[in-house]
């Protein structure tokens, strides 16, 4: 840990976004953490300029809808406070949902967080419709054929887009979770080509399973999706990585480099 000449400390912190409040936008999210931050005590830098405002960075953004075990902020404070003890008084001021559970001081020379961060993991959790007999051996054979097509093109905010599989699908798996319930777990890439929308790829994969379906037009990126195979959904972001120079996956906050365990669908919860 070092301190710019300014006296400057960087605390790097993991939280959740769980339950209802996944249903957060990205910039609700920074506001409650905001406000999080000064309930908490901690003695945050500002920015200078005309606009002073507080020294903090997070992670790229989770679509509506998608919840996440490990989310990260970087705040600046002007004084050293032991990170355990700054930890415990973030919890304290933060909703359950959307609680730091690590916290440890970074280098001020570190990269962003958007930088450094090039791979994440989701999980999925999917709930048939009443009478569509969902098999993990179906949607393995659907997801196939949408990553085979290479690229998925939908809609956002008017506009015409593309989701580059190619660039943004490392790799996916399926396993079923009981009658008509079947888990995804998704190893994904983000950079300058993009990140995954996972939203995106079960609409993709939606009609495959049920092409039947009529459908109105393209794919629309909407944060949550209404399908014709599948009831309902969860998608849980479950980790974040720094890829290393060997293709090692990384934890960004683990003073020891964690290292990622294998890709599993093992611990997606059910519906």
């Amino acid at each position: 840990m070092t301190a710019s000449p300014q006296g400057t400390f960087r605390l790097r912190c993991a939280y959740v976004k769980h339950g209802r409040l996944a249903y957060l936008g990205h910039l609700e999210v920074i506001h409650t953490i905001e406000r999080v931050v000064r309930r908490a005590g901690a003695p945050y830098a500002v920015t200078q300029g005309f606009s002073p405002h507080m020294r903090i960075a997070f992670t790229s953004a989770l679509p509506v809808g998608t919840a996440s075990d490990e989310e990260y902020f970087d705040l600046h404070l002007t004084a050293y406070v032991p990170a355990d003890e700054l930890l415990a008084r973030l919890q304290a001021a933060s909703p359950v949902d959307l609680a730091p559970y690590r916290a440890r001081y970074i280098d001020l020379k570190t990269p962003a967080l958007t930088a450094q961060i090039t791979r994440m993991r989701y999980e999925v959790a999917l709930q048939a419709v009443r009478g569509f007999d969902l098999r993990a051996q179906a949607v393995s054979r659907a997801l196939d054929d949408v990553v085979r097509a290479g690229s998925i093109p939908y809609v956002r905010s008017g506009k015409a887009k593309t989701l580059d599989l190619a660039a943004t699908l490392v790799a996916a798996g399926a396993s079923q979770a009981g009658e008509g319930e079947v888990r995804l777990a998704l190893d994904t890439r983000c950079g300058d080509a993009g990140s995954l929308r996972p939203e995106i790829l079960l609409a993709a994969l939606d009609r495959r399973l049920a092409p039947e379906v009529e459908r109105g037009g393209p794919i629309v990126s909407t944060g949550i999706q209404d399908l014709a195979a599948v009831k309902r959904y969860s998608i849980c972001r479950t980790a974040q990585y720094v890829e290393d120079a060997d293709g090692s996956l990384l934890s960004p906050s683990r003073a020891d480099g964690t290292h990622a365990a294998p890709l599993s669908v093992s611990s997606v919860p059910s519906l």
